[in-house]
């Protein structure tokens, strides 16, 4: 009878069968992507050109400070209550029906058509007219 395999011996592979491995895959991505690949070089080029690879690079470097900078921008009391408020915008176009916010934006579109009709034909209309007429809608 056989004896029993007690010692088994992995094969690893060495540095230079890695390279070759990552080289051929490499190669077989550049095959499959070409075009792609080729893309995103002209894009690369295009960025360094105008100089925004460069800018892109600085802000890498010194993410801690630009970070912080921007920190500093964001808790402002201006900034957090225009955040607050775009918020509360937000949220009362939610709550709105969508047919009334039609319509009102239908009776904008008339309403600045008869203004510009207005202008062009040389007619004046009075505040108390415009009160009028928004009362008789009414």
């Amino acid at each position: 009878m056989a004896k029993p395999t007690t010692n088994v011996n992995r094969l690893e592979p060495t540095k230079e069968d890695q390279l070759k491995d990552a080289s051929q895959a490499m190669q077989e991505a550049f095959a499959a992507h070409g075009e792609a690949i080729n893309s995103l070089l002209v894009v690369i080029q295009d960025l360094h050109d105008s100089g925004l690879l460069d800018i892109l690079h600085a802000l890498l470097n010194s993410k801690e400070k630009v970070a912080s900078i921007a920190l500093e921008q964001i808790l402002k009391p201006s900034v957090l209550n225009t955040i607050k408020n775009a918020m509360t915008a937000c949220s009362m176009v939610s709550k709105i029906d969508p047919s009334h916010v039609n319509a009102l934006g239908e009776a904008l579109v008339v309403g600045l058509k008869r203004g510009q009709d207005n202008l062009e034909s040389g007619k004046r209309v009075g505040v108390f007219q415009l009160a009028k007429r928004c009362a008789a809608r009414m």
